[in-house]
C-alpha cells in the first residue's frame, strides 16, 4: 500500500536528480527498504510522511549522483534517450517547476534550480555561486514560501512538500 501510494512521487524526485531510468528504480528499490527498515525513526512532529519519504530518497538520489562508478558510468554513456525512458520522464515530471519559477527573481530561480532540478546540496551552492552559506539558505527559504504560495490551490501541494 505505501509503496503503491507514493511510489510515482518518490521516482519522480529520483528520476529528477539522476536523469537515469535504470539508476533511479534501482535508487527507489532502496528508498522503500531504507523506509521499511527505519520506519521507527518517522516522527510526525517533525515532518509529513511523504516530506520524510521524499528527503530519503532525495538523499538516496544525491549520493548515487556523487558516486565515482556513477559518473564514470555517465561520462561514457550515451546522450540519446530511448522512447520508453523519454515517456517514463513526462509521466513521473509531477509539477513543472520552471514554469513556478521563471517569473521569480534570479537570485531565488538560481538557487532552486540548482537545489531542486540539479540536486546540489545548499553548501555546494554556497560554494559554487560564492555566497555565504546562510544568505543561500535564507534566499532558498523566501523562494520556497513563494512556490508554497503560488501552489496553495494546487492539487500537487502533497508533492512539493518535500521541499521543506
Amino acid at each position: 500500500m505505501l509503496y503503491q501510494h507514493y511510489s510515482d512521487a518518490l521516482y519522480g524526485i529520483i528520476l529528477r536528480i539522476l536523469k537515469r531510468q535504470g539508476d533511479s528504480e534501482e535508487v527507489l528499490q532502496a528508498v522503500f527498504l531504507k523506509i521499511w527498515n527505519n520506519i521507527e525513526s518517522y516522527n510526525e512532529s517533525k515532518a509529513t510522511l511523504f516530506t520524510w519519504m521524499a528527503q530519503i530518497a532525495r538523499n538516496a538520489a544525491i549520493d548515487k549522483r556523487r558516486l565515482k562508478s556513477f559518473e564514470m558510468d555517465n561520462n561514457t554513456s550515451t546522450f540519446n534517450m530511448t522512447e520508453s525512458e523519454l515517456k517514463t520522464d513526462e509521466r513521473f515530471s509531477g509539477i513543472d517547476i520552471k514554469s513556478l519559477i521563471k517569473d521569480m527573481p534570479e537570485k531565488y530561480r538560481i538557487l532552486i534550480d540548482k537545489m531542486f532540478l540539479e540536486g546540489y546540496t545548499q553548501q555546494e551552492i554556497s560554494d559554487d555561486l560564492n555566497i555565504p552559506l546562510g544568505t543561500v539558505k535564507t534566499r532558498l527559504r523566501d523562494a520556497i514560501s513563494q512556490l508554497r504560495d503560488q501552489l496553495k490551490d494546487e492539487k500537487h501541494l502533497l508533492y512539493m512538500l518535500f521541499l521543506m
